[in-house]
């Protein structure tokens, strides 16, 4: 049998082993790359694990339905013991015999089956041998070889109809498979997300911490100046009270870092308890470039490679092939049947068997449900099914169509917003740095100071999250497009 449920992963191995890049726990850190992460996401996923079963019981479905061709072997052995009574006359015809007693062993035997075209056929021996009252309880074998043909001439007839479910279960296998890469595609994305979801949290946990310091330092200034009567309690106060406040900022950071560890790992882990400890660090360094092949290559691309765009069309082939079914189901039963063979007698077993007394018969059979609704009711819920599907496939089309050019337009403001926080930031910082240098000289305040250490974090702060979006719009940009593996470099058979 096929295994289509295994996941061939062609990555290069010495991919995995860079320092600092690659998948690795050292003691409770783990090192992690997107790329790894991706194939951590196929070998540990329970989701993915989960889905891979459903082609595995597709091509099972598909062996139960070829077995319907099968030859089958069949075979009886009976004993049957009479006692007929007899009347009074019977009695003294027969010298005063109150009954006739009698013993019939029967044995059956032979091959039957069913072809493409749904001819059925049986070949089949029979040998019944008796001993009664009458020839002194001596056997006397009987015999019948032969075989029986039956044809269906309307209903059941020809190769479409009798393969109809055969076909539709290797679709079911085409859609099991469709829908198992369609749900790696997914959760590869999911991870994408999430990785970059966690780049943005540690970076941003890094500002906060270093904000934090920032105001304990000025407020260390600020006391050895408060010593020296250089400044007044109000200023001293408010260091102290930026450094409190910016420690809660640290505490909500460190939480949001944790919960952003927790989903990766479900994601990467069959065994949570094993790395529940571990912490994770992400590489900011993606392979994934923002090659825009342009909106309409795209939705061409998207359409010939995205699982759940194949697996649609599956659905509508599976649909059309129950109708051609069901159309069938609709006609009347008519059978041509025949059969040929010969009978036997003898007194002893092989004896029994000549060819010198045929039998034959040949005929027709009719039968057609009045109204016929199953059949009716049947043909007209394919039809509607594949209708409703081929609506999907439409619907789907849009959300294509839709989706990418949103991806790309995210991607382009993406950049723009990336390019403008830099800026930002760096304009901030020497705000920052000029405004530290007035209050050395005693041309600034604390407050002054404080509110450009916050302008500078939530410069920062957006330059993070706008460097986070830009790549999670890529991971959104090759997951609508269907390459996300492709760009990773693993290859799925």
């Amino acid at each position: 049998m096929r295994n289509y449920a295994k996941t061939a992963i062609t990555v290069a191995l010495l991919a995995l082993l860079p320092t600092g890049a690659s998948a690795e726990e050292q003691g409770k850190e783990m090192f992690l790359s997107l790329k790894d992460g991706a194939v951590l996401v196929l070998g540990n996923n329970l989701d993915i694990t989960i889905e891979r079963v459903s082609p595995e019981i597709a091509e099972a479905g598909i062996l139960a339905e070829e077995g319907a061709f099968d030859l089958s072997l069949f075979g009886s052995m009976k004993r049957q013991d009479v006692m007929t009574p007899l009347s009074a006359r019977e009695s003294v015809s027969l010298g005063g015999l109150s009954t006739l007693d009698s013993t019939t062993y029967s044995l059956e035997t032979g091959v039957t089956g069913k072809s493409r075209y749904g001819t059925e056929y049986t070949l089949e021996v029979r040998n019944d041998w008796t001993s009664e009252t009458l020839n002194a309880f001596d056997y006397e074998y009987q015999s019948f070889t032969g075989f029986t043909v039956t044809q269906p001439l309307l209903k059941g007839f020809g190769e479409d109809s009798n393969i109809a479910e055969l076909k539709v279960a290797r679709k079911d296998r085409d859609i099991s498979v469709h829908r198992l890469k369609q749900k790696i595609l997914d959760t590869v994305a999911e991870f994408g997300l999430k990785f970059w979801d966690l780049v943005r949290v540690r970076e941003e946990l890094k500002v906060r911490v270093e904000s934090q310091n920032l105001a304990g330092t000025l407020y260390n200034i600020n006391r050895k100046k408060l010593d020296a009567g250089a400044i007044s309690a109000l200023e001293a106060v408010q260091a102290e009270a930026a450094a409190a406040a910016r420690k809660d900022d640290v505490i909500v950071a460190l939480k949001s870092v944790k919960d952003t560890e927790n989903a990766i790992k479900m994601l990467i882990a069959s065994d949570l308890h094993a790395i529940k400890d571990t912490e994770i660090i992400p590489s900011p360094d993606s392979p994934l470039k923002a090659e825009d092949e342009g909106y309409e290559e795209s939705v061409k691309k998207a359409v010939a490679t995205r699982p759940d765009y194949r697996e649609t069309i599956a659905v509508i082939d599976k649909g059309r092939l129950q109708a051609v079914f069901a159309e069938d189901q609709k006609r009347p039963e008519v059978d041509l049947e025949a059969s040929y063979g010969y009978n036997g007698i003898g007194d002893r077993f092989s004896s029994s068997f000549d060819l010198d007394s045929p039998e034959w018969t040949i005929g027709l059979s009719f039968s057609y449900p009045i109204g016929n609704r199953a059949a009716v009711g049947a043909l007209t819920a394919a039809r509607l099914e594949t209708d409703q599907a081929v609506l999907r496939l439409r619907r789907l089309e849009q959300q294509i169509i839709l989706n990418i050019d949103n991806a790309l337009k995210d991607i382009g403001s993406g950049r723009a917003r990336l390019e403008a926080a830099r800026i930002a930031a760096n304009l901030t910082r020497e705000s920052l740095v000029a405004e530290e240098k007035k209050l050395s000289a005693g041309r600034s305040t604390t407050f002054n100071v404080l509110r450009i250490q916050e302008d500078l974090a939530k410069a920062r702060l957006n330059e993070i999250a706008a460097f986070s979006d830009l790549n999670k719009a890529i991971i959104t940009y090759y997951r609508e497009k269907g390459t996300l593996l492709d760009e990773l470099s693993i290859k799925m058979d």
